[in-house]
């Protein structure tokens, strides 16, 4: 029993030493939400878009898409300006929307300034309840002040209400696992077979939970 103890004992010291944790949380950097609305001009765009194609309803804001359109971008329409992307950070953009068939999103992080852009394609499956869709931009590749959030709904036919989009940053944090391991309060040195030696033993011991060299 004593020598399982002490074996036991050795692999945790083992673990101690090595095991490492990795974390990721998601930090959120800015937030829209369109609840409440009421009136289409709030949103701040311009001519360039489509405003036909948008209705204010009591959970949001619906994203009109009668018929499937040749282009999977469009309409598109920014929800989400003058935010700042750093190159190399991990970003997300969570989508809450209430979604009318099965299809495909087109959500894009872009600069109009710079000519830069970062397009992902996301599919959805249709639901009667809000869903959170995650869009996942890895190391994106560069650092612009005046960034926007497109979203394209040309691949969904229906009504899409969206209620709020988010930008977050994921964080990543690596620490050392804390493992508590028994000892030995007399300060009694034994070797890797589990036997008590004594002070003038040379090799690896254990004493007080940990290995010790004794030359």
């Amino acid at each position: 029993m004593k020598k399982l103890l002490l074996l036991i004992i050795i692999s945790l010291s083992c673990l101690t030493a090595n095991a490492q944790q990795e974390n990721n949380e998601l930090v959120s950097l800015t937030k829209v939400n369109y609840v409440g609305l009421k009136d289409l001009s709030e949103l701040g765009f311009d001519n360039a878009f489509e405003p036909e194609e948008m209705e204010i309803v009591p959970d949001g804001l619906g994203l009109n898409n009668p018929q499937l359109q040749d282009k999977l971008w469009t309409p598109q329409f920014p929800f989400l300006g003058n935010i700042q992307l750093e190159e190399g950070h991990d970003y997300v953009i969570r989508l809450t929307m209430k979604v009318p068939s099965d299809g495909t999103y087109w959500v894009d992080m872009c600069s109009w300034s710079v000519g830069y852009s970062y397009a992902r394609h996301v599919p959805v499956v249709a639901g009667d309840d809000f869903q959170i869709i995650d869009v996942e931009y890895p190391e994106y590749g560069r650092s612009i002040t005046d960034g926007m959030v497109f979203i394209g709904w040309g691949g969904v036919v229906g009504t899409t209400i969206l209620k709020e989009v988010e930008l977050l940053e994921r964080k990543y944090t690596t620490g050392i696992n804390d493992i508590k391991v028994a000892y030995n309060p007399h300060n009694d040195v034994f070797n890797l077979s589990g036997q008590k030696v004594n002070t003038t033993y040379k090799g690896i011991v254990i004493r007080n939970g940990k290995r010790v060299v004794i030359k």
